[in-house]
């Protein structure tokens, strides 16, 4: 079915492709080892892992075959390595239980290869790290204990032919349980999302206010992605000062979110809708310069599949408490254009009353304002 030359063939392109990645990593690198991933940058990285990372995988399977015959005695008469695939050809007097753990040795390195690298997401901090070793642990299990597995099978007769060499007892009848009861787990995490979860929650993140559908939480970096679509429909930045705004610009933003946390204890807050754990928009209380004064304004953007739905009074509503409650503010401001009638609804729903109009980004604007109980 495949020969040597046809592998060789597939091995060309690869490294034609894995070159191409490393001179595109060199000249991204400042791009990819900030604070945030764009669509580029993710795959970039996604490739990274394929062709430079899996590579290493297929030596270190090469090698445990190796260390194998070395260990039992024998001598490894051929090891190459190709990219791609690679082989050992080992030679000894070996017992029919040594042939099996030499077949066997080269894949358990490629297993454990991949739980190290789903090990490694929970133990890096940088975001870009998170999602390399993400995407190396799904292609390295998905390859070493799906796809070579069933390819050995064919004319191919890969180490799996020998390993599931049920006359070698126990040997086999073990690994059959393990192999199914890993693929077992792996399925339910998948299903669960529960590594896809984890890249995108920083365990310093603080939730700020809960409502009965809306949790409001500290933004962090990781959240740009979800964010920009939302921030990218002219129909969400209408009333705003810049119109629909790129990836870059939204990352920008959240950057100014996380600084204001640090510089007040509060600021724009990420509204996570409770049903789906997804995030729909921002609200909170941001320290502007309004008139000459800075003064603290109450603003929110939701995403446009969640309008009508009396959301974002829920969270202005509950954002109004937590500014007078607890950060025991006398008073907030609301700045909303003219012919934002929606706006000027839930602005007038939580008790704000208009004030005047003025000029803020020069544009015509009307403030609202409530006073802590309403005083």
């Amino acid at each position: 079915m495949f020969s040597n030359s046809s592998f060789d063939l597939i091995s060309i392109f690869y490294s034609i492709i894995s070159i191409d990645t490393i001179f595109r990593l060199v000249k991204n690198w400042t791009s990819v080892c900030d604070n945030f991933i764009t669509p580029k940058d993710k795959l970039l990285i996604q490739r990274t892992a394929v062709f430079i990372l899996v590579p290493v995988g297929v030596f270190f399977h090469e090698l445990g075959h190796a260390v194998a015959t070395w260990l039992f005695g024998g001598e490894v008469r051929e090891f190459q390595w190709r990219i791609f695939w690679g082989y050992v050809v080992p030679v000894g007097n070996f017992t029919s239980e040594q042939i099996w753990w030499i077949a066997f040795s080269g894949n358990l390195i490629s297993v454990l290869l991949g739980l190290a690298a789903i090990l490694a997401i929970f133990l890096v901090k940088k975001q870009v790290l998170k999602e390399l070793f993400y995407t190396f642990a799904i292609v390295q299990l998905v390859y070493s204990l799906i796809f070579y597995p069933i390819f050995s099978f064919t004319n191919f007769r890969g180490d799996w032919v020998k390993i599931y060499d049920f006359s070698i007892q126990p040997y086999a009848q073990i690994t059959l349980v393990l192999h199914i009861a890993l693929l077992f787990g792996l399925w339910q995490a998948s299903r669960m999302k529960l590594l896809a979860k984890y890249l995108t929650i920083n365990t310093n993140v603080r939730n700020v206010i809960e409502t009965p559908r809306l949790i409001l939480r500290e933004f962090t970096m990781a959240d740009v992605l979800e964010l920009a679509p939302i921030l990218g429909k002219p129909e969400v930045m209408r009333y705003s000062a810049t119109g629909a705004i790129s990836t870059e610009e939204t990352a920008k933003k959240i950057q100014g979110f996380i600084h204001s946390y640090k510089q007040y204890g509060y600021g724009r807050w990420a509204v996570i809708y409770r049903e789906t754990d997804k995030l729909i928009g921002y609200c909170g209380i941001a320290v502007e310069e309004i008139e000459g004064k800075l003064e603290n304004e109450l603003g929110y953007r939701f995403d446009s599949n969640f309008w009508r739905q009396g959301l974002a009074t829920e969270a202005a509503s509950y954002c109004l408490n937590y500014a007078f409650d607890t950060l025991h503010l006398d008073y907030l401001l609301g700045i909303v254009e003219p012919e934002n009638h929606t706006s000027i609804r839930v602005l007038q729903k939580i008790g704000m009353e208009f004030v005047k109009e003025s000029t803020w980004c020069d544009k015509i604007v009307h403030i609202y304002r409530v006073n802590t109980n309403n005083g």
